[in-house]
């Protein structure tokens, strides 16, 4: 009974793991609800459907992608250009602003699809918007977007039922910018700003050229006449401001569980230790312990002490150190007191070590000068310890 029993599991175990992992290597994955807009993602906030078809709206352009802040990209002078920024949030450094700035001075079209913004933007800029709390998730509480231009609006609007949000402008400068669209309640949330030869395009619903909203109904429509004020000129899609909401800081598990082939590998692991306990749970006769005999560990402790030093490189620290253990030697073997030295004592010292006198006042002045000194090189530690050493070296 026991053998075949043993049988069972043998064949039993091994089977039961093949089975977990063909079930959870064909389960569907979750879908990724976060906000991605990125060109490479296709879940439902990623733009991957947006930048496949940019070259249909630019037909004679190239499009280019930058992965770098917006002064490390432009770092050189380059034709002119239409830079797309799709993100959450907009928040450049100081160096960026002052470069978009300059770029739109010298007539680059820049279009910003964001929610949010840096507070030296809106100071910039000059404008103060409306944010929304979260995102509009209720069947019958629609949203429409439309665009003021009466050739390119819609005699109804775009609508979007759910997972948009209804940003909008509460204020802007009204001499330098341009109202490009509206909501289904007259509210403006596409605008556009004249800056030097340059326009700059600002529109507060990013998730409208996700993939997502691109599939609904024809309000793919939408987002495209919305980039067709933009001319048709070298495309330069921004990837870089993503990273922040892209790449935020996760746990290890959640790195794994996201990877279909790690995650599969990770529910293997588990289920291979509880077999493992399983199996090991019996009892068995206690190792005996390896007894190892005492260690001396002064030399040990010293080789930390001294390493712990030089790793902190305070040289002068050191050389205190090392200069009080000489006083402290010449106190306890020639019996002079190092507190206070002078020629007297100089000669003395040179009597009882057998050491030029010249060598001892030379020393100990280097000694005492440590007392107003801050720091001091490698170099002047070494010079001063082959001193001490000398010193140590004679009088033996």
């Amino acid at each position: 009974m026991g053998k075949r029993s043993g049988n069972i599991t043998l064949i039993g175990v091994p089977l039961l793991v093949v089975i977990v992992a063909l079930v959870l290597s064909y389960s569907p994955k979750p879908i990724d609800w976060s906000l991605s807009y990125s060109k490479q993602d296709t879940q439902p906030y990623g733009s991957k459907m947006l930048f496949e078809l940019l070259p249909v709206l630019l037909s004679n352009s190239e499009i280019k992608s930058s992965h770098g802040a917006i002064h490390e990209f432009f770092d050189e002078d380059i034709e002119t250009s239409n830079i797309i920024i799709i993100n959450k949030g907009f928040y450049p450094e100081p160096a960026d602003i002052e470069k978009l700035e300059e770029l739109l001075f010298e007539g680059h079209q820049v279009f910003i699809a964001a929610q949010d913004f840096s507070e030296n933007v809106k100071e910039w800029l000059n404008i103060d918007y409306h944010q929304s709390i979260s995102f509009n998730t209720g069947i019958n509480d629609s949203i429409s977007f439309n665009l003021a231009n009466r050739k390119l609006q819609k005699p109804l609007g775009y609508w979007y039922k759910k997972g948009i949000t209804n940003n909008y402008f509460n204020s802007y400068d009204t001499l330098q910018t341009s109202v490009l669209g509206i909501n289904n309640t007259g509210q403006t949330n596409f605008i556009r700003i004249k800056q030097g030869e340059g326009w700059l395009y600002i529109n507060l619903n990013p998730q409208a050229f996700t993939n997502y909203h691109l599939l609904q109904l024809d309000n793919a429509d939408y987002a495209f006449k919305c980039l067709s004020y933009l001319p048709d000129e070298t495309m330069v899609w921004d990837e870089h401001y993503k990273i922040k909401y892209k790449h935020l800081p996760k746990s290890q598990l959640s790195f794994i569980l996201d990877r279909q082939p790690l995650r599969l590998a990770w529910y293997l692991l588990l289920i291979g230790i509880v077999i493992f306990f399983l199996f090991e749970s019996a009892r068995r006769q206690r190792i005996i312990p390896i007894v190892k005999p005492p260690v001396n560990s002064t030399v040990t402790f010293i080789e930390t002490i001294g390493r712990l030093y030089f790793s902190r490189k305070n040289h002068l620290d050191i050389a205190q150190k090392r200069f009080s253990y000489l006083q402290e030697y010449i106190r306890s073997k020639y019996y002079i007191n190092t507190s206070e030295m002078d020629e007297d004592l100089y000669q003395q010292l040179a009597e009882k070590s057998c050491l030029p006198i010249r060598a001892i006042r030379q020393l100990f002045e280097l000694g005492h000068n440590l007392n107003q000194m801050k720091h001091i090189s490698e170099e002047d530690l070494e010079q001063f310890n082959r001193r001490i050493e000398f010193f140590y070296e004679q009088c033996k």
